[in-house]
């Protein structure tokens, strides 16, 4: 079964002006975004994300950073996506600012769509040009259209 982004990433779930400059506060702001009737228990959701950063962070280089989490705190798969100008300090692999951040939490049980949907926000983000029209497009509907586009 194929995980489309576009089926989870929603107008509400796209912050073009991330207002956070470091790891943790940008987590909370994205787990904002995702909207408190969809979570059963914020802070086991936050802890779940920290929890996972502590493993390795999931600021994975190129300006990118993947947070995620399975956790019975969301009901179901979100993806939200937030970029910010300034840069969030997210001690990145390459030790490099993040600008484009995609937060994804599911259910514990939905650990297969959470691979498949990072591995192919991967092979998208790998694209330089891709990254770049991510960074200059001025609306939500663009980028859901980019993805759109990309799924085909």
């Amino acid at each position: 079964m194929d995980v489309k982004i576009t089926q989870l990433l929603r107008p509400e779930n796209i912050r073009l002006y991330l207002k956070a400059t470091d790891k943790t506060s940008a987590i909370e702001e994205m787990v904002d975004m995702i909207g408190e009737e969809n979570i059963a228990d914020r802070e086991e959701l936050l802890n779940c994300l920290y929890e996972r950063e502590k493993l390795e962070t999931t600021g994975v280089g190129e300006g990118i950073a993947l947070p995620h989490g399975r956790t019975d705190a969301v009901k179901d798969m979100h993806v939200v996506f937030a970029r910010s100008k300034e840069g969030v300090e997210f001690q990145s692999l390459d030790d490099k600012p993040v600008y484009l951040l995609f937060l994804i939490t599911a259910p514990r049980n939905e650990s297969t769509k959470v691979l498949k949907m990072l591995a192919k926000l991967s092979r998208f983000l790998n694209n330089p040009s891709f990254r770049q029209e991510l960074l200059d497009v001025k609306s939500t509907q663009d980028i859901i259209n980019m993805f759109k586009e990309k799924e085909g």
